[in-house]
């Protein structure tokens, strides 16, 4: 065989396996992107919903959105999301039973802050440690920057 010919089919193959390469690569970087946009939507989702439900704790509907983005993070959220959220879901649950729980909101925010940094982690990955360094604590506003009515 003609080296010509060799040297060009070796061209070929090695720009018909770059391109494969290539656009499976694309192909898993645009699959991650749209997971990790889903996921931020629907921790955003919760975050406003608990929001929504501390404002408006008699509201039925306020409720049943917290239920909804409660349920629709079992889907999404990773594995150590899911573990930090049962365990804040645990102590509020304690709570609202009427059990005698030491400190609650001490431990209420710690509860929380680690659900956060969880689901912040779960988003931004290998960049975690940066994105959550110096977060000791993490908290909602409910409430309490409302003007008193005179």
């Amino acid at each position: 065989m003609n080296t010509t010919i060799i040297v060009a089919l070796i061209a070929t193959f090695t720009a018909i396996i770059t391109a494969i390469i290539t656009d499976f690569l694309n192909k898993r970087s645009k699959l991650k992107f749209e997971e990790r946009k889903l996921k931020e939507q629907y921790y955003l989702e919760f975050v406003h919903a608990l929001s929504e439900n501390m404002n408006n704790s008699d509201s039925d509907e306020a409720v049943i959105r917290y239920n909804h983005a409660f349920n629709n993070l079992t889907i999404i959220a990773s594995p150590e999301v899911l573990l930090s959220l049962y365990e804040f879901l645990d102590l509020m649950v304690k709570y609202l039973k009427g059990n005698s729980i030491v400190d609650y909101e001490t431990q209420y925010t710690k509860a929380f802050t680690k659900l956060i940094k969880s689901m912040r982690s779960d988003l931004y990955g290998s960049k975690s440690k940066r994105v959550n360094r110096g977060l000791t604590e993490i908290h909602l506003i409910s409430g309490i920057l409302k003007a008193e009515k005179k």
